[in-house]
């Protein structure tokens, strides 16, 4: 029978009751995955630290599974009684098809046997000496510890074993729904969705939020966002789209005031202030951000500081200290860089010179100015 062994990390970690409520969490996540692209299953069970996936079409399941965050690893995997007459001729025909794939004639190989429950008569390293010794007798290859072109790996466990030749390392992270809800404001950039992914991979469910610029714009939102629903098997999050009501003004009173310098820093305020709106009608604990400190005048400690008065929330910017080059990075492994490069409406707003390390007595100044109030709950 085929069979795909997953793996976990950090939930193994978890004491036996939590343990057991992550595993949940994560093969829901998995059946939803794999219901979702269309991919049959017979069974998903736990199993010794172990979730074993049940199912004719294993390497189709590999790479789905391998978006769902809490896994670790992935190996595809054929199930056979535990006797060593089965492992040894499952192990020799998973190496004939991948001395196959990798075209060598002779393969450098070792293998590693686990007994996860005990009751094979022969130990781990027993094992081992057996299946390499068949292979050895049947193939032209040479064993090689250390620097080996193919890794034949069996487990046992349950009267069955577990037999494989690749290991797929996956995200890690935890399973989305084990650590509540999160508004992210979502741009067009290629920051804010890295910011969103790295939150999703520590098990948020996230709410997107798009503050609208135009329709060019939003149609480049759609499809990143689109993307990042790839890896969100667990959050039932839709993109939503909130147009300012009263941004123009706000921007021509603040040319006015010859305090056009502060139109950036305004912006992300009121913005956070709509992301507070969304979070407290679908019960979110917090808005996540794309900032990146010192990357843009927007993104000093001062300016930040400011536009965090928006909400009584928290807000959580999981990139604050990581550089332009290793945002890109991830966005590139993601899918989502080039989205992000798309074309998109021109923003006519924003201010030659910026402020750069802003005040909060003055912002308070010209917020009042505005609105007639001390800053707090109004929606602009």
């Amino acid at each position: 029978m085929n069979v795909v062994i997953v793996r976990y990390g950090e939930i193994g970690t978890k004491s036996r009751q939590t343990r057991r409520w992550f595993e949940s969490i994560l093969m829901n996540n998995i059946r939803e995955a794999l219901v979702s692209e269309g991919i049959g299953f017979k069974k998903v069970e736990a199993k010794h630290g172990r979730i074993l996936v049940k199912t004719n079409k294993a390497r189709d399941a590999v790479d789905v599974l391998g978006r769902v965050f809490g896994i670790v690893s992935l190996s595809p995997a054929m199930e056979v009684d535990a006797e060593l007459d089965k492992i040894n001729r499952t192990a020799l025909k998973l190496f004939r098809r991948k001395k196959r794939e990798l075209g060598l004639e002779r393969p450098r190989f070792r293998v590693t046997a686990r007994r996860i429950t005990k009751e094979f008569p022969l130990k781990s390293p027993e094992v081992q000496a057996k299946v390499g010794e068949y292979l050895l007798e049947n193939e032209e290859s040479k064993v090689d510890l250390h620097e080996y072109d193919i890794e034949v790996g069996v487990e046992l466990m349950e009267g069955k074993a577990y037999v494989f030749v690749d290991k797929i390392y996956s995200w890690g992270g935890l399973p989305i729904g084990t650590q509540g809800k999160v508004v992210a404001l979502l741009s067009g950039g290629i920051d804010s969705p890295v910011a969103a992914f790295l939150m999703m991979k520590r098990g948020v469910e996230v709410i997107p939020v798009h503050i609208y610029m135009g329709e060019k714009t939003l149609e480049k939102v759609r499809k990143i966002w689109n993307q990042l629903k790839r890896y969100g098997y667990g959050g039932k999050g839709e993109l939503i789209v909130v147009k300012p009501k009263e941004r123009e003004r706000i921007i021509e009173k603040l040319r006015e005031m010859k305090k056009e310098k502060y139109t950036c820093v305004f912006c992300k305020y009121t913005m956070v202030r709509h992301a507070d709106r969304v979070a407290r009608e679908f019960g979110a604990k917090g808005i996540v951000m794309g900032d990146s400190l010192g990357q843009v005048a927007s993104q000093t400690l001062e300016n930040m500081y400011i536009v965090s008065q928006a909400t009584d929330l928290p807000i959580y910017r999981p990139l604050i200290g990581m550089d332009k080059e290793e945002i890109v990075r991830i966005a590139k492994e993601i899918g989502t860089f080039e989205l992000s490069t798309l074309p998109e409406d021109e923003i006519p707003f924003i201010p030659k010179h910026p402020v750069i390390r802003g005040s909060w007595e003055e912002f308070r100044k010209i917020y009042k100015a505005l609105f007639g109030e001390e800053p707090g709950k109004r929606e602009c």
